[in-house]
């Protein structure tokens, strides 16, 4: 996570986890069999491994898919030494901590942009008016990124902080996501507030009423003044509004091109039912299965787009039912766990039960799941997801040997 602003440099980190898991995985192997967190775990890989594997089969593009195989692996392996070094509730402790840490250094890294014009690096503004801090100037996934995050760094406040110091966080953390610009972070943000209000609400039996009203009135503040200060956030929440009424034209805006990737999509889909166009072969059979009028393959040159901007639509299209169901599978057993889990191991999971909600809700648009970036922050959750369990467990049977 510290690494992960700086581009392929994460990939470094990354690999020697991988390496000692496979160390970690010879060496334990006898009593890591009967291990409930690692079982959950290999069972969640495996969920989504093979369908990758089936996708290969007739895949467009086999060699991109082959490697791609290949490639997650190292979230594999990379997983186990994670089960490793954090199968107590103490290093989740002491691991949350460091994390809301840095997502604090983060959050005031983007709340310095969006005053001074600079952030802390020297990475100006975005010339579209969106802040990206520490993340510089390629790739506009600031937002997104602390969005998926944000339970890591509330969830440590609310342990550690004053009520007063929580509020001021999380406006600051909505305010920064605004900023930020993605409107899909937007909606991650909001999950995330009411998932965290329910939590909230059940483990208080209430919420504070003046600190609710700060929070929303900082929120309400910051809204405003982003709104009459820059056209184009207003312009931007004014499209993706008119996408739900239909009282906006889209056609021009992200939103509009993305309605015809989503055509492709369920074109190939139609066509590959079963297992796909391959895992990663979105992007070459694209051209093939682009609907009539398409303004990226009519375009000069022609453009054909990495992936499908939508979480079932490229699991379904890229690696068909097989890969689909293997999702739901997936999302299945880890919700089982957690619901399953004792108390103990419930506060545990929590912050990164909150992070997968964000990764994997449904109902918006998404990062290509098989992408590098993408896989390395939603492999690292599971893993952390998984990892918590056990400690959990374990701690849960601790209390139990002792009582």
């Amino acid at each position: 996570m510290l690494v992960l602003p700086i581009g392929r440099v994460v990939e470094v980190p990354v690999m020697m986890m991988a390496i000692a898991g496979v160390y970690l995985l010879c060496k334990h192997w006898r009593s890591w069999r009967y291990n409930q967190a690692f079982q959950l775990f290999v069972c969640v890989f495996l969920l989504a491994w093979v369908p990758i594997l089936v996708s290969l089969v007739d895949a467009v593009r086999p060699e991109s898919t082959r490697m791609m195989s290949v490639n997650h692996l190292r979230f594999g392996f990379g997983g186990i030494f994670i089960l490793h070094v954090l199968s107590t509730p103490e290093s989740h402790r002491r691991f949350l901590t460091l994390c809301a840490w840095l997502l604090l250094f983060w959050v005031a890294d983007g709340v310095v942009q969006m005053v001074a014009g600079w952030d802390l690096f020297g990475f100006p503004v975005h010339p579209t008016g969106r802040i990206n801090a520490l993340f510089g100037e390629e790739g506009l996934v600031y937002g997104t990124v602390v969005s998926v995050f944000c339970p890591l760094l509330w969830e440590h406040a609310g342990r550690h902080w004053s009520p007063w110091q929580v509020a001021a966080i999380v406006v600051a953390t909505i305010a920064v996501v605004l900023a930020a610009g993605a409107r899909s972070a937007w909606i991650t943000i909001f999950v995330i507030l009411l998932a965290y209000g329910a939590v909230l609400w059940r483990r208080r039996g209430r919420l504070s009423v003046p600190l609710l009203a700060l929070v929303l009135a900082g929120a309400v503040v910051f809204v405003a003044a982003l709104w009459a200060g820059s056209e184009r956030f207003a312009t931007r929440v004014e499209t993706a509004v008119g996408a739900f009424t239909g009282s906006t034209g889209i056609e021009k805006d992200a939103i509009g091109h993305r309605l015809w990737i989503w055509r492709g999509a369920v074109n190939m889909i139609e066509d590959n039912p079963l297992n796909g166009v391959g895992a990663g072969g979105f992007r070459y059979a694209f051209p093939t299965y682009a609907a009539d009028g398409d303004p990226f393959i009519n375009a000069d040159p022609p453009i054909s787009p990495y992936h499908s901007h939508h979480l079932w639509l490229e699991m379904l299209s890229e690696s068909g039912i097989v890969g689909a169901l293997g999702l739901l599978a997936l999302l299945t057993l880890l919700l089982i766990a957690g619901i399953r889990a004792p108390r103990q191991a419930r506060r545990v999971m929590l912050p990164y039960a909150l992070c997968l909600l964000a990764a994997y809700f449904p109902f918006n648009s998404h990062m290509a799941i098989y992408s590098s970036f993408w896989s390395q922050i939603v492999w690292w959750l599971i893993a952390l997801y998984c990892a918590s369990y056990g400690a959990g467990l374990a701690s849960a049977a601790g209390e139990d040997d002792t009582a």
